[in-house]
């Protein structure tokens, strides 16, 4: 029996259309674990399945790892193992530099910090009470954000996206790119009743939408200068516990009430576009798996 030599060697759908069945995958992925939530009855009530804090706590995390996933994937099926291990090197690679170590432990909550301030009334409601317990467990919630929350989108967002769409289009083309998938990614979660994003009103889904896409600069800024993808998953990290800290101290205001919360985020993203000139970081950095790979 003939067998035509280049059906035999052509290569599967994954890996003629990398990125597409990268952000198909990754969508995918995360909407099926979150299933019970948006569909049962926390949701659009079309499974009775309760809307109690247990469901939330064990679909939300196996949801969050959906990029992460579908990253894994799609490196399997594009480069093998070999290339799973490269891409897992950079994933947990430790050599960062003071600098971004500090970008993304500190820096990012001082952008958010700055923006607090600026918005109308937050300072008048300051207050220290319950301030020192949520500091005080600040170090253990940031570990938990790495391992089980929203650190670990960024294995796929930045780890595997952000390199992928800037061999093809510009860096800031690409940050857009992903803040736009990143948002639409967050979809299913408009429907439940117990995700703690301010939505009641078009203005604020699409200021959500805004502040998404400013942060999606700053982590690809984050993820190129240090050429490590931990920097991302640090910095991303650091937005969610310290929105948490900043909700506590300021109650009652625009951070807690309204998306303004991204405020820093958006002006900060704006900076980093203005001084890199779009390139956002990209080519400053040596790819941490290629360091390591270097004779001493």
């Amino acid at each position: 029996m003939n067998v035509d030599r280049q059906t035999v060697n052509e290569p599967g759908l994954i890996a003629r259309y990398p990125l597409a069945s990268f952000f198909i995958l990754a969508l995918a992925l995360s909407w099926i674990a979150w299933s019970p939530w948006w569909l049962g009855q926390d949701g659009l009530g079309l499974l009775p399945i309760p809307g109690s804090i247990q469901v939330v706590a064990l679909v939300n995390p196996l949801g969050i790892f959906g990029p992460a996933a579908a990253a894994f994937i799609v490196v399997g099926a594009t480069e093998g193992r070999a290339g799973v291990r490269r891409f897992w090197a950079n994933v947990t690679s430790l050599r960062l530099g003071l600098r971004w170590w500090g970008a993304a432990l500190l820096g990012v909550p001082a952008i958010l910090l700055v923006g607090a301030i600026l918005l109308p009334g937050t300072l008048g409601s300051f207050t220290t009470d319950g301030l020192a317990a949520v500091l005080m467990i600040y170090p253990v919630q940031l570990l938990g954000i790495v391992f089980l929350g929203g650190g670990l989108e960024e294995i796929g967002w930045r780890g595997f996206a952000q390199p992928k769409l800037q061999e093809k289009s510009s860096p800031l083309g690409a940050a857009l790119l992903i803040g736009i998938v990143w948002a639409a990614w967050h979809g299913p979660l408009f429907l439940t009743q117990t995700w703690d994003t301010p939505r009641s009103t078009i203005a604020q889904v699409l200021l959500y939408v805004v502040v998404v896409i400013g942060l999606s600069v700053i982590m690809a800024w984050v993820r190129n200068g240090s050429g490590s993808t931990l920097t991302a998953v640090l910095a991303h990290a650091s937005v969610n516990g310290s929105l948490g800290v900043l909700v506590i101290a300021f109650p009652g205001s625009l951070i807690e009430t309204t998306n303004w919360w991204g405020l820093g985020i958006i002006l900060a993203a704006a900076v980093v576009v203005l001084v890199t000139k779009g390139r956002l970081g990209a080519g400053e950095a040596i790819e941490a798996p290629a360091a390591m790979a270097r004779p001493a």
